[in-house]
């Protein structure tokens, strides 16, 4: 779970923001994907722990009930953000699940960050291993504010699929290059 919140998640984030690859919306969504699914897994394998006799796990304790709707909220992403792509596609402009896939995406994720850390606190971590998780979290996360706040800054009042003038670099690009390759990257 700590590595799904604390890293894969702000990568997917980070990546959306500040990359140009060809396909980048598909690279976002499996690296989004892929960290609900080991997050789910986590949750999972928590749920089996809890219900196993003498578990520190209680219903009093707010770990596991943050848990549960940190990976249920969260599995309305890639439905929100498919949708807003769909229509942008149709469309070419931004719509009103963006901002709602966006700002689902921080809280959630930076919840299941804090969530992850109580979890290790939990399960009998060592001081030195929730110290270290809090470090590296904290530093990524740092990191992933840092490049929203960059990229709100440079982009301004860009009204591209994420909001991004990455996007329209590559479209500059391509008209100025008329090669297919070219022409075909014009229509990502």
């Amino acid at each position: 779970m700590g590595f799904a919140f604390a890293f894969l998640f702000p990568v997917g984030a980070i990546i959306i923001r500040t990359s140009t690859v060809r396909g980048l919306i598909w690279i976002h969504a499996g690296i989004q994907v892929f960290a609900w699914l080991l997050a789910l897994t986590g949750l999972a394998l928590g749920v089996y722990i809890a219900i196993y006799p003498d578990s520190l796990l209680t219903a009093s304790n707010g770990h596991p009930i943050i848990g549960i709707i940190v990976i249920g909220s969260l599995a309305f992403q890639p439905i929100t953000g498919y949708i807003h792509h769909l229509i942008y596609k149709k469309d070419k402009k931004r719509t009103f699940w963006a901002p709602l896939h966006v700002w689902w995406g921080r809280i959630f994720v930076t919840v299941g960050i804090i969530n992850a850390g109580l979890g290790l606190e939990l399960s009998g971590n060592t001081v030195k291993g929730e110290i270290a998780y809090g470090v590296i979290a904290g530093v990524i996360w740092i990191i992933w504010l840092a490049v929203v706040i960059w990229s709100t800054i440079k982009d301004g009042n860009d009204k591209s699929e994420t909001g991004e003038k990455a996007y329209g670099y590559r479209k500059s690009i391509a008209y100025s290059d008329k090669s297919p390759e070219s022409r075909e990257m014009a229509n990502v």
